[in-house]
């Protein structure tokens, strides 16, 4: 026999949005009849009731703030909650808008029981802070009707379920507002009632819908279920309670975008390098602005530090109104691990080191001085991307200097050649000919200064050694 485990959430949208306003009292009015669909316990506190007109509840609760339902607020949260639940547990079906369905017969040898998978998915789940409802059951729907009526129940037996579950009445169950109409006009008001009829007098008296719901109620019928799996792409939109102006402000929604990001990069064992934050905002098009790690990350608290330091810098155009996160580009990853004897050498890396510069300073801005193969001093050595591993050189052993003058300045002082020349005929493949000869030289005050002399017998410093 199969074991499943319903998941309901009687408050999502309001736990979703409104949670760290708990101190208001909150509900929730669908637009069509105006009616509450949920509402939080200080509303419940002053009278507020689910299904209470608006008008009503107005009257019980001067103070009530109300929105409107919003169906795509709960079925994103829903995938939010299945994608954070896959961490723990592999069989998931969504149920929108407020169901996930939890297959347990193959997660009990790995938990070593109901009760320790139970634990173990509910200490998950408190991390959301979300209100819910539960029920084991041992058919989809015998789960869905037990934990939608809050009955807590856990066990692997069929008995007590079916103890607890048939005295419900029909309204209680997944069947259709007209099934459950017919179905009291004959008498048949109770799901013990409906259960007592044999399947073959369900067939003759009633539609073939009736009798495949009872079928699959009792376990009797194979229940065809669509499981979960978790997107390759990250997107997340996470939409704002009210607009927002100030750049600091957006810190507190972008750490929930962080928090599914870390989730979703954890998920596969991976680091993101690049994501994009587009901005929605009030009567302007949308604005975007993109974070860099140099060495790839996945937690939510190193990704904030990264954004914080680049949004310094953004200035807003108008009110944002909502936020969209995108992963760019992720990779695998990597173990490392440090030298057991060289000790502790300090908590940040090079990587970590140019994700910071280039957060405050911009991408474009940080630049790691690499050799080149080119034999002119003025091209010695080039600027490239800071992440790219440097190709080893051999040292020269000629004397270099240790300042190179971006510019070479004519030689105004009286010196001594102490060794030279040193003659560079090069540059002819590019255009960029060169024919110098180079001396060390020290000059009348004590410097130390690498000379050239042109073909005009003209003479130049081009760098100092210290």
């Amino acid at each position: 026999m199969q074991s499943w485990l319903y998941l309901h959430f009687p408050t999502l949208q309001l736990d979703a949005l409104f949670s760290e306003q708990a101190s208001l009292p909150l509900a929730i009015v669908e637009s069509k009849r105006f009616k509450i669909v949920q509402c939080n316990d200080m509303a419940r506190e002053q009278g507020v009731q689910v299904g209470m007109g608006l008008g009503s509840a107005s009257t019980m609760c001067h103070q009530l703030q109300i929105h409107p339902y919003d169906k795509k607020v709960e079925h994103t949260t829903l995938h939010n909650i299945a994608q954070w639940l896959y961490m723990v547990t592999s069989d998931i079906c969504l149920f929108p808008p407020q169901g996930i369905l939890l297959k347990v017969t193959n997660m009990l040898s790995l938990y070593g029981g109901l009760d320790a998978y139970w634990q173990r998915v509910t200490k998950h789940l408190a991390q959301l802070q979300l209100n819910y409802y539960y029920s084991s059951g041992f058919s989809p729907f015998s789960a869905m009707a037990l934990s939608k009526a809050n009955a807590a129940l856990l066990t692997l037996e069929k008995e007590p379920h079916l103890k607890v579950i048939e005295p419900f009445p029909l309204a209680a169950t997944e069947l259709d507002s007209k099934m459950v109409e017919k179905l009291q006009r004959v008498g048949i008001d109770t799901l013990k009632e409906l259960l007592e009829i044999p399947i073959t007098e369900l067939a003759r008296r009633f539609d073939i819908d009736l009798v495949n719901y009872v079928g699959k109620l009792m376990g009797q019928f194979k229940h065809p279920i669509d499981f979960y799996h978790p997107p390759e792409q990250f997107e997340s939109y996470q939409e704002l309670l009210f607009d927002i102006e100030n750049i600091q402000w957006l810190e507190k929604p972008l750490i929930k975008l962080l928090t599914k990001l870390e989730w979703f990069l954890t998920l596969r064992n991976q680091v993101g390098y690049e994501l994009e934050l587009v901005l929605q905002q009030r009567d302007q098009e949308d604005a975007s602005v993109r974070f860099y790690s140099a060495s790839g990350d996945y937690l939510a608290v190193r990704w904030m530090t990264l954004c914080q330091l680049t949004m310094e810098a953004l200035q807003l155009n108008a009110p944002v109104q909502g936020l969209t996160l995108r992963l760019i580009r992720s990779g695998e990853l990597e173990s490392t691990s440090a030298d057991l004897f060289r000790g502790f050498q300090g908590a940040q890396t090079e990587l970590d080191l140019i994700g910071l510069l280039q957060a405050k300073l911009g991408k474009s801005k940080v630049r790691k001085v690499a050799h080149s193969r080119d034999p002119r001093p003025d091209k010695a050595t080039l600027l490239c991307d800071p992440t790219l591993p440097m190709s080893m050189i051999e040292a020269s052993q000629r004397l270099r200097p240790n300042i190179v003058l971006p510019t070479p300045e004519p030689l105004q002082e009286k010196v001594s050649i102490i060794q030279g020349p040193e003659r560079f005929v090069t540059g002819w493949w590019d255009g960029d000919e060169m024919t110098r000869d180079y001396f060390i030289a020290r000059s009348d005050q004590g410097r130390w200064l690498w000379l050239f002399r042109n073909q005009d017998q003209q003479w130049f410093v081009h760098g100092l050694f210290c």
